[in-house]
């Protein structure tokens, strides 16, 4: 999960429940097809939620844990996967 200390500006309560909101509809998803957010992910997600990250910050936090975890994804001269 990001490493540098990140100072944040607190989110407005309908966009916390917004983001809640997309979360439990993201899990759920995930359960009809047989899968779930581990415990990392969820902790990364819910600093979203919380508003200690943004959107750009929750990608950036999600790339490096799938870096630790599978590695560097391998990327073409275009810049695509």
């Amino acid at each position: 999960v990001l490493s540098m200390a990140t100072t944040f500006t607190p989110i407005s309560a309908e966009e916390r429940a917004k983001r809640e909101q997309a979360l439990v509809a993201t899990i759920a998803h995930l359960r009809i097809e047989n899968l779930h957010l581990d415990k990392e992910l969820k902790c990364i997600f819910q600093r979203n939620v919380d508003g200690e990250i943004g959107e750009e910050k929750l990608a950036a936090a999600i790339d490096e844990l799938n870096e630790r975890r599978f590695g560097p994804l391998p990327v073409s001269g275009n810049g695509r996967p």
